[in-house]
């Protein structure tokens, strides 16, 4: 392994926040330690929100931004990183160049895991200022970024932390033929009606059960884990269907978790988790009731094929698997895997 770098990141790591167990940002902290580097954060939300008295964003980013950003420059000068990775609430910019006179030798990575129409502004104005981004997206949404001159841009999944995200027994309470945790719609423009019409019906005519929609409150911490360990069917369906590989991070929670996976398909998908052996895929809102039907019947294919998934992206979309592929990125310019995906 070449030398270990000191990686100074920029994400939300606070222990209290709802999301802390799954918190992308603290698995790949794990992932980067677990490969044999040095790992200093900076909770940025956290510390503006914290410095700030005003609640109201805009006058908190006008008063309290700029002493942030005098905040991290100055960790940056005593820790001196090999390599900075940044996510994007409060960060702009202004941020990044000022962080960069710095520490001006550092690599600089951004993390986008949100899609919109086009090209997010937000996004764009720190990608920029940064030598590489990955997303978890790839095809015409790499190619966008770039187009608008982000230097490098690469397909980085989402990624699971099997010491967290395993199938455990559950009481009762926790238990469901069908379950399905999230919002139905969001306000982005473009997005498949198809999930609020699909969610909305096997409610309906298959008595799922739901979190965070439909008047139901969310579910968070372990026992959102616990919700997923007693599903005999979970689904996943995308606010965004049509772009390559991209799946949100509730599909990476339910197959770690053990649960068997019925997916709305997206381009690509089985280059990643191939269809009846580690995940089931449906087209069609019919196909999807008839899938439910015939795996409610059919519990020794239905188990089998949940281990299978458990066991696939535990293997191959673990943290300290994927941070190995972004270290390749830094230090290589690419990355081994079968979807890999850069531009």
């Amino acid at each position: 392994m070449a030398r270990p770098m000191r990686i100074l990141m920029i994400g939300d790591f606070r222990g209290g926040a709802a999301r802390a167990i799954w918190n992308n940002p603290r698995k790949l902290y794990k992932g980067f330690i677990c490969n044999g580097h040095d790992v200093m954060d900076f909770s940025y939300a956290d510390i503006l929100e914290g410095m700030s008295p005003f609640k109201s964003k805009k006058w908190m980013l006008r008063f309290y931004k700029g002493r942030t950003d005098e905040m991290l420059a100055q960790t940056g000068r005593n820790y001196q990183p090999d390599m900075v990775v940044t996510s994007f609430k409060y960060v702009d910019g202004d941020t990044i160049r000022r962080l960069r006179e710095a520490c001006p030798k550092a690599i600089y990575v951004c993390r986008y895991g949100d899609l919109c129409v086009g090209t997010d502004e937000r996004v764009l104005d720190v990608a920029k200022e940064c030598d590489l981004m990955v997303a978890t997206s790839g095809g015409e949404v790499l190619r966008r970024y770039k187009e608008a001159g982000v230097k490098c841009c690469a397909f980085i999944p989402n990624y699971c932390n099997p010491a967290v995200e395993y199938w455990r027994e559950v009481g009762e309470g926790w238990q469901s033929d069908v379950m399905f945790t999230g919002k139905i719609s969001h306000s982005l423009r473009g997005q498949d009606p198809m999930r609020a019409e699909l969610v909305k019906r096997l409610t309906q005519t298959k008595d799922m059960k739901t979190w965070g929609c439909l008047g139901k409150p969310p579910i968070e911490g372990i026992d959102y884990l616990q919700a997923i360990c007693g599903a005999k069917i979970a689904l996943s369906i995308n606010a965004f269907n049509e772009v390559k590989y991209y799946h949100s991070d509730r599909l990476t929670h339910l197959l770690a978790c053990g649960a068997f996976v019925l997916a709305k398909r997206v381009p690509g998908s089985e280059l990643m988790f191939e269809d009846g052996r580690h995940i089931v895929y449906f087209d069609t809102v019919e196909q999807c009731e008839h899938l439910i039907d015939y795996y409610l019947g059919h519990d020794v294919s239905r188990r089998k094929i949940a281990r299978a998934g458990m066991e696939h992206i535990h293997a191959e979309f673990n943290c300290v698997k994927l941070a190995g592929y972004i270290i390749d990125l830094v230090t290589k310019g690419n990355y081994a895997a079968r979807w890999a995906d850069i531009v």
